[in-house]
């Protein structure tokens, strides 16, 4: 048994929660739900002990140590607790990161970071434990840390954490964003697997739209307290898959704003891209689909210039050929991008920004625009704190905006519903069908079946 009594707690100097109570009993499984900002991930930090409890208590019965080491040492080994950020600590720190830097990795550096060295003593744990299939971690021992997908790094990063020593309790935030379908369903299959095999009591947060068939209870959060708190039925724990026809809208204008053309894109042995051709017309609205590590996020760095091998590919971008005079920033003046790796390489500095002043820093100065944009995405309850004190949501709903500010010829969106509630994932779905001009061409890397039925025209896959 788990129970909060009578907690308060501060982050970053803000007032989290106020005497708050929940009591988890042995056996039961929990997903946290709400809309964004409403604490979730505090709840999991307060569980984890990331968050100090400033008054009140939370109690494990599983936690048993007569000293304060003896409970410190209990709850590092039985409570696990992975952050919807946690991929990017698998990059080796090295002072100097940035998010485009997987994309220099050309082979000849002196000292690289595989997955068997990021996994180290645990690899023998693969034998020991029955794991599903699909979880099998061979096929990537030997990539580097760097070249993995964020769906990869996921996967990579759950099983060491499990495999090092197997928790009572764990603790997920959104563990599914940035995952494809089947990998969603592994994962599910996996959450499934060591709850029941190795009686782990699993907690997660996120919206919700699909769950483990273990879960058995929801908390709804609203505004820091608790909502509602109920059982879940037994029908919405079944996975349903729908099957997505394109839909075309009709001719697209004659330009030619992308043009690749028998792309290979190889690092060391590895091939992630071989003979991929694409070719992107002035306002086509298209959906880029594959796999975790299929190269969407690639493709996506040689369109918006931040991968070197471009260069030595035929790749045209608004009718010139890359390599032949135009600067990196003649073509990203044309482009707006999102991509989750923006959201792990924020600097300190950064981060103490607020997120108008974010907003402001990466566009020209257009406070209408920007109170426009605030207005629509009902985001004037965090526009002026600090990033790092914003949810993983608003955070998200931030750099969404900032896309927004400008109007540019081409808009790459990589993943960007993650983290956002249904309210305003439908907001942002809204937008990008009834605002952004017919002309500007839109490009949206997702793993979800709706988005493509949503207002996608073509779909390519990697």
């Amino acid at each position: 048994m788990i129970e909060l009594s009578g907690v308060d707690s501060v982050k970053s100097g803000q007032k989290i929660f106020q005497d708050f109570n929940w009591k988890i009993n042995d056996g039961e499984h929990w997903v946290i739900t709400g809309p964004n900002g409403c604490g979730k991930t505090s709840l999991l930090e307060v569980l984890s002990g990331h968050q100090t409890v400033q008054h009140g208590s939370v109690g494990y019965d599983f936690i048993t140590g007569s000293t304060w080491d003896e409970r410190f040492e209990q709850k590092r080994r039985l409570i696990q607790y992975i952050p919807a950020q946690a991929a990017h600590v698998l990059v080796p720190a090295t002072g100097d990161l940035y998010y485009q830097q997987r994309y220099y990795s050309i082979g000849d550096e002196i000292h690289v970071t595989k997955v068997r060295d990021f996994l180290r003593g645990d690899l023998h744990h693969f034998q020991t434990k029955d794991l599903p299939a699909t979880f099998n971690l061979e096929p990537l021992l030997d990539r580097e840390i760097k070249w993995l997908s964020n769906g990869q790094l996921k996967k990579v990063l759950i099983l060491q954490r499990l495999l090092h020593h197997l928790p009572k309790l764990l603790l997920l935030d959104y563990p599914f964003e940035g995952l494809d379908r089947d990998s969603r369903a592994d994962l599910c299959e996996f959450i499934d697997f060591i709850a029941a095999t190795y009686s782990i009591q699993i907690i997660i947060a996120g919206h919700g739209s699909e769950l483990p068939r273990c879960m058995t209870h929801r908390l709804t959060m609203d505004s820091l307290q608790i909502k509602k708190a109920e059982v879940i039925g037994h029908e919405e724990l079944e996975m349903r898959t729908q099957v997505v026809s394109q839909r075309s809208n009709g001719t697209q204008a004659a330009d030619v704003v992308v043009d690749i053309r028998d792309l290979k894109i190889r690092y060391g042995n590895t091939v992630i891209l071989e003979n991929f051709n694409w070719t992107i017309n002035r306002g086509d609205r298209w959906a880029l689909t594959g796999s975790n590590g299929s190269g969407k996020t690639t493709v996506f760095s040689i369109i918006f210039a931040d991968h070197p091998m471009a260069y030595s590919q035929e790749v045209y971008l608004f009718g010139k050929r890359r390599g032949t005079g135009e600067s990196i920033w003649d073509i990203k003046k044309r482009i707006n991008y999102l991509g989750p790796e923006l959201i792990s390489y924020l600097d300190t500095q950064t981060a103490a920004s607020t997120a108008r002043e974010y907003i402001r820093g990466r566009n020209d100065r257009d406070d209408a625009r920007l109170e426009e944009l605030t207005r629509f995405f009902v985001a004037g309850s965090f526009i002026d704190k600090p990033l790092r004190h914003l949810s993983s949501g608003q955070l998200q709903l931030t750099l969404l905006m900032s896309c927004f500010m400008d109007t540019k010829e081409l808009l790459l969106l990589d993943e960007p519903f993650q983290f956002l509630s249904p309210e305003i994932r439908e907001l942002v779905s809204d937008y990008l069908q009834g605002y952004v001009h017919k002309d500007i061409t839109l490009v949206l890397i997702t793993h979800y079946d709706q988005d493509l039925v949503r207002w996608t025209e073509k779909t390519m896959r990697v």
